[in-house]
């Protein structure tokens, strides 16, 4: 047998490509936590700082790509949990 079938190719891209989103979803997930965690420390609201507004937006994004792959919320704070 020559070469890697093509189904075979195609299942490990779209195994290769679900674990960098939802690593991306779930690092994300950490910096807006890790933002949230600063400003709170610091006595601050962080829900009116916009640079935790855009890591929120950016996040939102993130689990938008996770959804078409079938990760949901809970696979990504598994492994922003698992990463921190």
């Amino acid at each position: 047998m020559t070469g890697t079938p093509a189904w075979l190719k195609t299942q490990l891209e779209d195994r290769a490509r679900t674990a960098t989103v939802l690593g991306a979803a779930a690092d994300q997930m950490n910096v807006c936590r890790s933002i949230a965690a600063d400003l709170n420390a610091k006595g601050q609201d962080h829900t009116v700082d916009r640079f935790w507004q855009a890591a929120v937006a950016e996040s939102h994004r993130l689990q938008g790509e996770a959804s078409v792959l079938g990760l949901d919320i809970h696979d990504i704070g598994k492994e922003a949990a698992r990463r921190r």
